[in-house]
């Protein structure tokens, strides 16, 4: 086996419908699986009630972990027996997204295989605000999928890269190659180029006079790089670079258009410190209705901030948000 998958659960029939395609990859990819959940730590509230002091209540504590346990087991059981993979289970007691972060990196998980909610959408139990703090902290990949993305094909045919020009949001790129290997899909790399200021001292009439036309040749010449680096690998790829005054509307009428059948971004590039939530990825991992591979790239927002230097910043903004 070459590594770990790991889904974590939550009770939820939403949490669980991740299990069918964190199969169907480590199927592929020759991984074994792991099924995780975690308990929260059961508690009470002493008399008098004015009192807020949390006393665990371990006879209590003892009872749900073992009924927890017990489901676990059976669920990677019964799934172990119908995919034919070896599946394990690890329960924990904790915060979820934190204890799941752990298990990720003391199993050096290849991925996170987990739901999330979609637009307006509230999950079951934890699955959806833990996903979202999951991709902040996850040391690997994470391949978060909406409600929409259950009703789509298992078949994966076409993955649609999304980058900004920066080697921070390049970081994505090898966990898109592995996956785009799997299913034996094609890769498209994908970038927004946003209008920038008007310069008043531009005459020509025939001149580019917001420099649009500069910076989209600049990028369209940085993927073309990167598509050759992927063909030479023997992956099928292409890339495409769009004008776009709104990064996140741009993405998404892109994938109308094209329909990939997943995505994947890092989740902050070429902006400031910006992270996953109320971002450009946020909007459209609840947008898309794709399954969405996401990483969170594991350099400090200075650093990402600085890659900037040098660089027209107002030519590809959209990872900036992601």
């Amino acid at each position: 086996m070459s590594g770990q998958l790991l889904v974590p659960l939550d009770g939820s029939s939403l949490a669980e419908s991740a299990i069918p395609i964190a199969v169907e990859i480590a199927r592929r990819l020759d991984l074994e699986l792991t099924l995780i959940r975690v308990q929260s730590p059961v508690g009470v509230l002493p008399y008098p009630p004015e009192m807020p002091i949390y006393m665990p209540e371990m006879e209590l504590e003892e009872r749900v972990r073992e009924v927890s346990e017990s489901w676990l087991r059976e669920r990677a059981a019964d799934v172990e027996r119908t995919s034919g993979l070896c599946v394990s289970a690890v329960l924990r007691v904790g915060d979820p997204a934190s204890e799941i972060v752990s298990a990720a990196a003391a199993l050096g998980a290849r991925a996170i295989v987990c739901t999330t909610h979609g637009v307006g959408g509230v999950a079951p139990h934890w699955i959806g605000s833990v996903a979202d703090a999951i991709v902040r902290h996850a040391p690997c990949p994470v391949l978060a999928l909406p409600p929409q993305a259950m009703a789509r094909s298992d078949a994966t045919r076409t993955v649609l890269v999304l980058l900004d020009g920066s080697e921070v949001s390049d970081a994505i790129l090898p966990h898109a190659e592995w996956l785009a290997r799997a299913f034996d899909a094609d890769l498209e790399l994908f970038s927004v180029v946003a209008p920038g200021r008007l310069d008043d001292s531009l005459e020509s009439a025939d001149a580019d006079r917001f420099g649009i036309g500069a910076h989209a040749k600049e990028v369209k010449s940085r993927l073309d790089t990167l598509v050759a680096d992927l063909r030479a690998k023997g992956l099928r790829a292409r890339c495409a670079v769009q004008l776009g005054a709104s990064p996140a509307r741009t993405i998404l009428a892109y994938v109308a258009h094209t329909n990939p059948d997943m995505l994947a971004l890092a989740t902050y590039g070429r902006g400031l410190s910006r992270l996953f939530l109320g971002s450009v990825a946020d909007k459209v991992l609840r947008s898309s209705g794709r399954p969405t591979l996401m990483l969170r790239p594991s350099v400090t927002p200075a650093a990402a901030a600085g890659d900037t230097a040098g660089s027209h910043t107002s030519a590809v903004e959209f990872v900036g948000g992601l």
